[in-house]
């Protein structure tokens, strides 16, 4: 490849431009290709002239991300008139394309169904290109794209000049950190994106919840004809092609096609639900004030779920259960941010049978104290059987009190279960537990069958744990490759160069972290 690259660059690359190179590159796979665009990427080896040899007619997937330092003008045409049959681009910081190339660009590439122009030139003209020029896109982003507007997000729905829809496939559409100008209205916008593109499921956008809001409720008063200069039509007329008429002409309710909404305060729950039904993920922020039955159980479809405590006092645990219970069977991925450790993580565990993720990250309780204590480790049960179990994290914030006797015991002792229970568990991260993790950890491997014989990732930083046990756990005959010890102020430097040793003895493929 080298002698290939030499020539070409010695008498070609500036004295000629060819439309195809024939070549060894010819004779590969689009995806071998793509693979060894991606490695020279990473090692930093990728120049003009790889590229030009590289880019082959019948690549279908292109990422330049990699090596954006070096996509220019020439580069993007390059691409253009050679690789047409792309169905994935990604073109990520790549700055140095201007907005008409890559106009230019989209135009030459109809069959795109993912187009991933964050971080560059991108503007409302390339977005008037991407709508009327790839009917057959499903997935854009335009994220952190200073020239990108919300109002220019209308040109991927809506063609004004010939005043017809574009009939979008769209997705997924990622357009967070735009409008950089400020003082621009994102609700109107967004509502016209959620109205006018019917496929669409993902709406990475700031003004999301709020729009979502406003349709659920048909009121869209002065916000209504934001765009008609431009010409584009008004949120009501989209609501009356979408949804049609109901009784006495008012607008029939519309349904959303949105799977996934972020950063949704909890007392907007009731109202979303049913505009937003067919949602499956979601994160919710709590406030102090609700009550336990704040809303989530009307979700029925959930299967991720991240809720977070916001208020000046974290919520107890317990709060979740009402709502676990009716969405518990369903959830797949549970993630928990400052609510505070009340109690015992049990019912929510019990609550959640088809967990594949759990992450905790806690407060202790207000009224906790450090105790210290040596728990009775057989009084712990071991009956948690969590079979879809993969990755688990629970943490504390660094300096955080302790916790009473009890709640330490009980929660040992859910550790060492869980642990033990969940045969399929491939991450691991305890993070600064206010108590020592051997008895856990040994306990969870005197479970039956092979506990943790498929863990690959275990973090135990700034937590308490001997020699001694971690020995035993990479003597388990895990799958065990990445292991982080930093901040375990019992492990010292002599312990992390033993470790080490005995991994290249022993022929073990493991990264050891410790510091």
């Amino acid at each position: 490849m080298k002698e290939w690259a030499r020539d070409y660059a010695d008498n070609y690359l500036d004295q000629y431009s060819f439309l195809y190179i024939m070549g060894p590159f010819n004779q590969l796979p689009g995806s071998l290709v793509q693979e060894l665009l991606r490695l020279l990427s990473e090692s930093h080896r990728v120049s003009r002239t790889y590229l030009h040899l590289l880019l082959v007619p019948h690549l279908s997937a292109l990422s330049l991300s990699g090596c954006s330092s070096i996509v220019s003008n020439a580069v993007a045409q390059l691409v253009g008139a050679r690789c047409q049959s792309l169905t994935s681009l990604c073109l990520r910081d790549c700055k140095r394309v201007q907005p008409g190339v890559l106009v230019d660009l989209v135009e030459l590439l109809p069959g795109l169904r993912s187009l991933d122009l964050s971080g560059s030139q991108c503007n409302t003209q390339v977005l008037s290109a991407v709508g009327s020029s790839c009917p057959a896109l499903r997935e854009l982003h335009v994220s952190n794209c200073r020239a990108v507007t919300s109002r220019g997000l209308l040109h991927l729905a809506f063609d004004p000049t010939r005043g017809c829809s574009t009939h979008s496939q769209l997705r997924r559409l990622a357009a967070s950190n735009i409008d950089s100008r400020g003082g621009v209205d994102s609700v109107g916008p967004a509502a016209f994106l959620l109205l006018a593109l019917p496929h669409l499921e993902h709406l990475d956008h700031s003004g999301l919840v709020e729009a979502c809001t406003l349709i659920s409720r048909l009121h869209f008063q002065t916000i209504d004809c934001f765009a008609a200069k431009e010409g584009f039509p008004s949120l009501s007329e989209l609501v009356h092609s979408r949804a049609g008429e109901g009784v006495d002409g008012e607008a029939s309710p519309v349904c959303l096609n949105l799977r996934q909404m972020s950063e949704v305060e909890a007392e907007l729950l009731g109202t979303l639900t049913p505009v937003c039904g067919e949602v499956v993920e979601v994160s919710v922020l709590c406030g102090e004030e609700l009550g336990s039955d704040w809303g989530l159980s009307l979700w029925k479809t959930l299967t991720h779920l991240t809720v977070q405590s916001t208020g000046v006092h974290s919520r107890p645990l317990r709060d979740l259960l009402l709502a676990l219970e009716v969405l518990g069977p369903s959830l797949r991925l549970l993630t928990i941010q400052d609510f505070s450790l009340d109690d015992s993580l049990d019912p929510i565990l019990s609550l959640c049978p088809n967990l594949r993720v759990l992450h905790c990250h806690l407060q202790p309780p207000a009224t906790a104290l450090h105790e210290d204590h040596e728990a009775d480790d057989s009084t712990w049960a071991m009956e948690l059987r969590l079979l879809h179990f993969r990755d688990f994290f629970l943490g504390f914030p660094p300096c955080s009190p302790g916790l009473t006797a009890q709640t330490c015991a009980g929660l040992q002792g859910t550790l060492a279960s869980l642990l033990s229970g969940a045969p399929q568990v491939e991450r691991v991260s305890l993070h600064g537990l206010p108590f020592s993790l051997d008895r856990v950890l040994c306990k969870a491997l005197e479970g039956p069958g092979a506990p943790l014989c498929r863990l690959q990732h275990l973090s135990l930083a700034h937590s308490s744990v001997s020699m001694g046990t971690v020995l035993g756990l990479m003597d388990q005959g895990n799958q065990l490759s990445r292991l982080d010890l930093s901040g375990c102020q019992d492990i010292y430097r002599r312990d992390f160069d033993r470790l080490e040793s005995l991994a290249r003895e022993r022929g073990y493929d493991l990264q050891i972290t410790w510091s």
